[in-house]
């Protein structure tokens, strides 16, 4: 019983500290997700953005290892991508791995991959390395069945792919997005594939059907609530004008260069597409032949690219500027800025850039055309062999990649024979032992059988042994019957006899004898404490002995102690009904609650109350003294005792005590009504 009580407090304090630490999580994670989102807002420096990104790594508890920690390792992981902290992502990155692969945890094992996958993309420019990973990420996503993660891996795989104008591929990857994002109604993902997909058919010199991708764009555009997608409304509309511009429809591409120059804060948004656009404008102008005012334009769309460190628009913009000086036969300029593209083109490290500027020095420069053209022919072969190159690199990595899965199948599959192989040998092993199990129960079994009979044989034999007793005990209280009849009976009337002669004789030799009679009343009185003692009568076999006792009990301690005890009995109860039994332990357990309530308690009042409810006697001690702690005083004798006598008789005992505010004994046990 003490062991049961002390597990269960052992269980109470886990719970509480259980509780506490639960609480200490809830704070943390709390901060975390704080954090979190203020590192996002992309309104805020780029340096604050980072110190909340540390803040909410330092609240992670990195020594779990669950769900929710997994998850945080990997936002943070993406924030710092995002802000190009190369040192931080690679450190948080490393950790989500270990952790993700420690726990299998197949969904941020994807994550992780396609995270890495986007930071070499956009921040290394690693384009290999990211298809890798978007591969692997890829197929941990169709482990998981995430269908909506496995569009966002299509997508960025097409746009690698169009990147080393592997259009063919590209346009496979994005019709693979573009039914998923649809499945999903992912408008704001079919908003950013627009432009994507229709530069993919643009490049494959299918204007129409790029620009039906585009104007599709637009129309979920003007429909999308979301502010975040209006600026591709300016991309598309670019898009648009360049596919008019390549159709040599230069008024309606004049038009739709001028819609996207009217998105609000353009400049502040995206510098390089504002310059871009007005580079755009000015060639759709020089297609028309409107000359005036666009030296001004080019030159403004030139500032504007420099300012942005855009070396793709400058490319362009100088292309423009010579073809803009030769139409004005000014060779001198068209052939500095032709140059001046020639140098903007290599540093973007494009082919097609080179190409073009190329061909533009040698249609404004005949000096160096014949030296153009054989380097023309150079970078056309060069370009040829490197798209093989890429295009075979990466079908390479597909290959490479399939052939790893079906390794890992292969041995994913002879793991699961290994492992039924052992799950059948350890069938085997269990049912082995549980028929020897089943035989050992058997024998165990009879052995029972047999204790039980040999059990039933030693109670008969008690029971006549009880029955000797009981026959003993009759014939003693027969002898006891006869010795009170024949003895005390007969030397009680014989005194009496004596006595009564007083009232005839008066005489001092009459008083001499009645004295010697009375002293045989002695006699008597000792003849009956032996034959009492005799008797096996219980002490508490009548109701009113008990009631009387205690009564008696209090009004002692009254008179002797300064404590003012009092008696509350239930006049409801029928003692005859209550075994001695447990009324011999209630009085112990109050006297051993007075004994020290007068000792230690130092209590001006006190109330021992004896009542009847719902098939139970109940008794309550209760006095105002010092009270004790029970942590410290639950040890003691008298208390200890208290426990072991509710025990004895199947009840229960409770001693609630603090310090300065007194003590409460409450006691129950259930008793039978008939």
């Amino acid at each position: 019983m003490e062991i049961l009580k002390y597990l269960i407090v052992l269980l109470i304090i886990a719970f509480v500290s259980c509780t506490k630490k639960t609480t200490i999580a809830d704070s943390r994670n709390d901060s975390v997700e704080k954090y979190l989102k203020l590192a996002s807002i992309d309104t805020l420096s780029i340096e604050i953005r980072k110190n909340y990104n540390h803040k909410a790594f330092s609240f992670i508890d990195l020594e779990k290892n669950d769900s929710v920690v997994r998850w945080y390792l990997c936002e943070v992981a993406l924030n710092y991508s995002i802000l190009k902290d190369s040192l931080n992502y690679y450190k948080v990155s490393k950790i989500h791995y270990s952790k993700s692969t420690e726990a299998n945890d197949t969904i941020n094992l994807a994550r992780f991959y396609r995270y890495k996958a986007g930071y070499l993309k956009n921040i290394s420019k690693f384009w290999d390395s990211s298809y890798f990973y978007y591969l692997k990420s890829e197929k941990f996503y169709k482990k998981c069945s995430d269908e909506e993660s496995l569009g966002a891996i299509y997508y960025n795989k097409g746009s690698i792919l169009s990147f080393i104008n592997d259009f063919s591929g590209a346009e496979l990857e994005f019709m693979k997005a573009e039914k998923i994002f649809k499945k999903f109604k992912n408008e704001k993902n079919l908003i950013y594939l627009s432009n994507n997909y229709g530069n993919v058919y643009s490049n494959m010199l299918q204007e129409n059907k790029a620009l039906d991708i585009y104007i599709d764009g637009l129309n979920r555009i003007y429909e999308c609530k979301d502010p975040e997608v209006k600026i591709h409304e300016s991309l598309l509309l670019t898009n648009i004008a360049r596919v008019y511009f390549v159709k040599k429809k230069y008024r309606q591409s004049l038009e739709y260069y001028k819609r996207a120059l009217d998105y609000p804060n353009l400049m502040q948004k995206d510098l390089g597409l504002y310059s871009f656009i007005l580079n755009g404008i000015g060639e759709c102008k020089m297609g028309l032949k409107m000359f005036e005012g666009l030296e001004n334009l080019f030159h403004k769309a030139r500032y504007y690219s420099i300012k942005a460190q855009d070396n793709e628009n400058l490319f362009y913009i100088n292309k423009s500027m010579s073809q803009l000086f030769y139409l004005n036969k000014d060779n001198l300029k068209a052939q500095k800025y032709a140059n001046e593209a020639l140098v903007f083109a290599r540093k973007t490290n494009t082919p097609y850039h080179v190409i073009n500027a190329l061909r533009q020095i040698g249609i404004v420069n005949k000096d160096k055309a014949a030296e153009a053209i054989i380097e023309f022919d150079v970078q056309v072969d060069s370009l040829l062999n490197r798209e093989r190159r890429e295009r075979s690199k990466f079908l390479k990595i597909q290959l490479e990649t399939d052939e790893i899965a079906q390794q890992k199948e292969k041995a994913i599959k002879q793991k699961w024979v290994q492992t039924s192989i052992i799950a059948s040998l350890l069938i085997i092993v269990i049912l082995l032992f549980i028929i020897y199990k089943q035989r050992s129960q058997k024998k165990e079994f009879i052995l029972i059988q047999n204790q039980q009979k040999a059990s039933e044989e030693i109670y008969q034999l008690m029971l006549n042994q009880q029955s000797k007793e009981e026959e003993a005990k009759q014939k003693e209280k027969k002898r006891i019957a006869i010795e009170l009849h024949d003895n005390v009976m007969n030397k009680l009337a014989s005194t009496r006899f004596n006595l009564f002669s007083l009232t005839k004789k008066s005489d001092i030799q009459s008083l001499k004898k009645a004295v010697q009679h009375i002293d045989s009343i002695k006699e008597v009185e000792d003849e009956i404490r032996n034959i009492t003692h005799e008797l096996s009568k219980e002490t508490f076999s009548k109701s009113n002995s008990f009631t009387t006792l205690l009564t008696q009990l209090i009004n002692e301690q009254n008179q002797i102690h300064p404590t003012l005890y009092q008696l509350e009995l239930d006049d409801s109860i029928n003692w005859d009904i209550i075994s001695s039994e447990i009324k011999m332990n209630y009085y112990r357990i109050i006297q051993e609650a007075i004994h020290n309530c007068n000792k230690y308690a130092a209590a001006k009042h006190s109330t021992i109350s004896l009542f009847y409810e719902v098939n139970q006697l109940r008794l309550t001690i209760s006095d105002n003294g010092k009270g004790f702690d029970t942590k410290i005083a639950k040890q003691g004798i008298g208390l200890q005792n208290m426990k072991q006598r509710m025990e004895s008789i199947h009840g229960k005992i409770s001693i609630n005590s603090e310090l300065g505010n007194g003590t409460v004994i409450n006691c129950s046990v259930e008793i039978e009504v008939n």
